[in-house]
């Protein structure tokens, strides 16, 4: 794969001056303390001679969080980016003069409070915004579904199509709600590592015990969720959306 310009390197600075890139190309003062420097280059080939602790093969969230995060730990790192912007999934683009989308990724659930807590993302200029309403989805007959966070809306919306639907619909949120309360509590908690080979026994008591607590913790939220929710969860981690939906509501194309 050839890699067309825009290779970033980060690395340890001396001076105490610091600058990161956001998507689009812009920068703004990051991490003086940290004494982390990010610049743009050209090529890969007009990267400095030098040493790299980390190479990081794309700019996008996950390579630049990546990035930031062994930066703050004193290494030099490089990052690889083939497009002429970074962010990858989670970027916005100018797509139409004076217009700005969000190309792929146009939610932030999974952007865990750590990351925006320890890379101080809100004092780099990070405002998280309410999307209200939430969704709009036109039919091909001329109606539509718009819903929000106002559960009175929301109910006449659906009552369009199915007032029976509108009165499941928050018990199927209320369900949800439990459901990712229960992924939210593990999504920070780093899974058992599979043990290779033969291990000294403090080792192998240690794995035994991480695995143990990690499995205790599951073990008991499940246990919280009672029968009916957990047996709901396992069929909602492995089942199609239209097979969840079809378990709810009479009318499910507009909720696709």
């Amino acid at each position: 794969r050839r890699w067309s310009p825009n290779p970033i390197s980060v690395r340890p600075t001396t001076d105490g001056d610091s600058i990161t890139l956001r998507p689009g190309g812009s920068a703004s003062a990051m991490w003086p303390a940290g004494r982390v420097l990010a610049r743009r280059f050209s090529s890969p080939a007009s990267l400095p001679k030098r040493k790299w602790d980390a190479l990081v093969v794309g700019g996008g969230h996950n390579g630049l969080t990546s990035a930031a995060y062994l930066a703050r730990a004193g290494l030099a790192v490089a990052v690889l980016e083939r497009r002429h912007v970074i962010g990858g999934a989670a970027v916005t683009e100018e797509i139409v003069p004076g217009f700005r989308f969000s190309r792929c990724s146009y939610l932030q659930s999974l952007l865990r409070p750590a990351v925006i807590r320890e890379l101080e993302l809100g004092r780099h200029g990070l405002k998280l915004l309410k999307k209200n309403p939430s969704s709009f989805t036109p039919c091909l007959d001329g109606r539509y579904l718009l819903l929000g966070p106002d559960a009175g809306l929301n109910h006449a919306e659906i009552s369009k199509f199915s007032k029976k639907d509108a009165s499941a619909y928050p018990r199927y949120e209320k369900q949800l709600e439990k459901f990712a309360e229960f992924m939210d509590s593990l999504l920070d908690t780093p899974t058992p590592e599979i043990s290779h080979g033969e291990l000294p026994f403090t080792s192998r008591l240690r794995d035994k015990m991480e695995k143990s607590a990690f499995w205790f913790r599951c073990f008991r939220k499940m246990v919280q969720l009672g029968q009916k929710d957990s047996l709901d969860f396992m069929d909602l981690l492995v089942s199609p959306a239209s097979k969840v939906l079809n378990n709810w509501f009479e009318v499910v194309k507009p909720l696709y």
